[in-house]
């Protein structure tokens, strides 16, 4: 469920990240215009053919103090300096976005740090090297040595850290520009899918063509469900609660991937929400009698809803008499812990149960 407050924070963020932009573009184009050192950062020298910073690094012989090379070492010492905080800065909004679109699901703090330190050693790996073949043949021995072993719960994390990689090839070659560019494309994108929820296949939930169970255990479990209690409880959720209930379908997809690698005589067939006051006593009630009657159950996820909390169970139930005698059992507990109570059939999702 969405609240109120974190709508208006969601919104106080695009318009920081907004109004972000506009500064930075502000900034960046008044320098451009009067520091000769900003355009060559901004512009990509050495994307066109002009000195980079890194061909320093190819002079055989260190020059004399004051000569013009020596002069070019320390222009070049600053403008590595303004490339690497040109791509620090340049991050900033895109971890603005990344809190904004997680801040539901999927939020890592490590991320947000990753996004901003990465660009950085890029720019200056990119730097270093410069034209020189043999440094960047040392570096991706070096690279090829060091193993770095990580594990992103969500692919767009990874996504955002090729982001921030190619945000620092283009800082590092001295194009500013087209790392902004490619950072303003980017969020961009992001948010548009983030608004609008492209690709969410449980998008009809806000019209009220599915309810909570028909998300969760497909759209044609409705015909043989079987509920208790009251039933405004198990109608369709609010526009406000979609994204809760789809991330609670993707969770539940892990547990019923696990399923199906059981063998059938042993595989869940039946899925169980039951929405209590508490989610102690509902267990205490709803647990005994899927123990008993159950070939086989687990309590898949307990999370906050409306009324109170959601309990999800997948059990083997064999047989139409045993799913109406748990469904008895549990009548019996509607107006104490459990308010309603609805027990569907995973075929719907699982053709092979």
């Amino acid at each position: 469920m969405t609240s109120q407050p974190s709508l208006s924070r969601a919104r106080g963020g695009l318009l920081r990240i907004a109004l972000y932009y506009l500064i930075l573009a502000g900034v960046v184009f008044a320098l451009v215009r009067y520091v000769p050192l900003i355009r060559d950062a901004v512009g990509g020298a050495r994307l066109t053919g002009g000195p980079g910073v890194g061909d320093i690094f190819g002079s055989e012989t260190a020059p004399p103090v004051g000569s013009p090379l020596t002069t070019s070492v320390w222009r070049n010492a600053l403008l590595a300096t303004v490339s690497m905080l040109g791509a620090l800065a340049i991050m900033i909004p895109v971890t603005w976005v990344y809190m904004v679109t997680k801040r539901q699901r999927g939020y890592d703090e490590s991320v947000v740090h990753t996004l901003l330190i990465l660009p950085v050693a890029v720019t200056g790996i990119v730097i270093v090297v410069g034209t020189n073949v043999a440094l960047a043949f040392a570096l991706a021995g070096i690279v090829a040595a060091v193993r770095f072993r990580t594990t992103l719960e969500d692919t767009k994390d990874a996504v955002y850290v090729f982001l921030a990689i190619g945000v620092g090839i283009a800082s590092g070659v001295q194009a500013l520009g087209v790392a902004l560019a490619l950072s303003v494309v980017f969020n961009g994108v992001v948010l548009v899918l983030w608004n609008t929820r492209f690709g969410n296949i449980y998008a009809d939930a806000s019209a009220g063509q599915l309810d909570l169970g028909d998300v969760l255990a497909g759209p044609r479990s409705s015909s043989s469900a079987l509920a208790v209690g009251d039933p405004a409880i198990l109608e369709a959720a609010a526009p406000a609660d979609l994204a809760e209930i789809a991330d609670r379908a993707v969770r539940l997809e892990r547990h019923i991937s696990e399923e199906r690698a059981r063998k059938k005589t042993r595989r869940a067939n039946a899925l169980l929400l039951v929405h209590a006051r508490s989610a102690q006593a509902a267990q205490e009630q709803v647990e005994p009698a899927l123990e008993e009657l159950a070939a086989r159950w687990k309590l898949a996820e307990v999370g906050p809803a409306r009324s109170g909390f959601l309990l999800i169970y997948l059990a083997r139930l064999e047989g139409s008499a045993v799913q109406g005698a748990v469904m008895d059992r549990l009548k019996n507990g509607v107006g104490g812990a459990i308010e309603a109570a609805e027990l569907r059939s995973l075929k719907g999702i699982n053709p092979r149960a």
